[in-house]
């Protein structure tokens, strides 16, 4: 694709504007994945925290003293200044004003010297009359530039915008944002079943299994194979057409709640997700819903590896147990060194992976002789 320039937004006026007077975003699709409505700044801050570098950008302001040459954007709301860019800034302004802020972040605070400390008293900030009028300039910097948020943060960007701008393509913002179209077409249908299952109370990203993030490429990936739009009620021309809002069919939505608890497990069910890595999980899971027998199986025991091994072949069974055995005794080989000569249970386990190596060997080249492919 041909590299764009970043689109230039035309501000009313740039002000000079104390950092008291300046708030967060509550919508910055950074904070998507704390699920929190009306989060205090503390809650911001945090989300932040976990998403972003900012641990980066306060040790550099701490260093350096804010360096005025990029103003944040603002939008006028009452008396205060609602900043739509420059979240990350104006949480490392606040930490380095109120170190006490920074509690549980993980961000560490550094000393910061009186004239650094000066520099934070206001900065410079271009006034817009809308999130629209810098709808493309920051889309563009955080889903192909120089500062790109996850996955998750750019589904709810592209999303909130194809809603909220009337007539607008998914070619249009994909061409505005400089990315393809069937990038922003993932994002932004992955987005829409997302937001159906929150509406419809049956599933909240706060509610994934503790200690995991949520990785939304784990949804947006499996709706592009057929076993799980058919799972889900939705036809294989679904992603042809520009996105609809609640696309998942009524009858199929406990279908959307099994399948999300498969994908990030369940908080207050105690459930384990059974994906725990896209590759090969997704395709596993895919193959799985895609056979009846198979399907029956997840959906009765929730083991995917057990399923999926009901329609695996033989062949396919026995060449990923040999190729593991394989690597696992190259490992054994590479660690030799530790082995305590005295240990002569270790010993005998060698002696046994050493018959039974010897015992599949000659049994394959046996097969391999009197097999019509093998013979002569």
């Amino acid at each position: 694709m041909k590299a764009m320039s970043a689109p230039k937004i035309a501000p009313k006026t740039v002000d000079k504007v104390p950092t008291e007077y300046l708030e967060f975003d509550p919508a910055n699709p950074r904070l998507i994945e704390e699920g929190i409505a009306n989060p205090t700044d503390e809650q911001i801050i945090r989300a932040l925290a976990d998403t972003s570098d900012l641990s980066e950008v306060v040790q550099s302001i701490a260093a350096n003293g804010y360096l005025d040459i990029e103003p944040l954007i603002g939008q006028r709301v009452g008396n205060k200044w609602r900043v739509l860019e420059g979240n990350r800034r104006l949480a490392a302004i606040r930490i380095l004003q109120n170190p006490a802020i920074a509690k549980g972040t993980g961000v560490t605070v550094p000393e910061v010297s009186a004239a650094n400390k000066a520099t934070l008293k206001e900065v410079s900030v271009y006034a817009v009359t809308s999130k629209e009028q810098a709808r493309d300039y920051i889309g563009f910097k955080h889903i192909n530039g120089p500062h790109r948020w996850d996955a998750l943060a750019k589904a709810r960007f592209a999303a909130d915008w194809y809603m909220k701008e009337k007539g607008v393509s998914l070619d249009k913002i994909a061409s505005r944002l400089g990315d393809n179209h069937a990038t922003v077409a993932r994002l932004v249908s992955g987005m829409f079943v997302l937001d159906q299952a929150k509406d419809e109370g049956i599933f909240e990203i706060a509610d994934r299994y503790p200690g995991r993030k949520f990785a939304f490429s784990h949804l947006y990936t499996a709706l592009t194979r057929s076993g799980y739009r058919n799972f889900l009620g939705l036809p294989e021309d679904w992603r042809v057409d520009e996105p609809q809002l609640n696309p998942v069919p009524k009858k199929y939505l406990e279908n959307l709640r099994t399948l999300l608890v498969w994908l990030y497990g369940s908080k207050d069910d105690d459930i384990k997700p059974v994906i725990t890595s896209q590759n090969p999980d997704i395709k596993n899971l895919a193959a799985v819903l895609s056979h009846p027998r198979a399907r029956v199986m997840m959906l009765a025991r929730n083991n995917l590896a057990e399923a999926h091994s009901s329609i695996e072949s033989k062949g396919a069974r026995f060449e990923s147990a040999l190729v593991n055995a394989k690597q696992e005794a190259e490992t054994a080989l590479s660690q030799i060194t530790g082995y305590d000569s005295e240990d002569s249970t270790l010993l005998e386990i060698g002696k046994e992976l050493a018959d039974t190596s010897k015992q599949i060997y000659t049994t394959m080249k046996s097969m391999v002789k009197t097999s019509p492919k093998g013979k002569k």
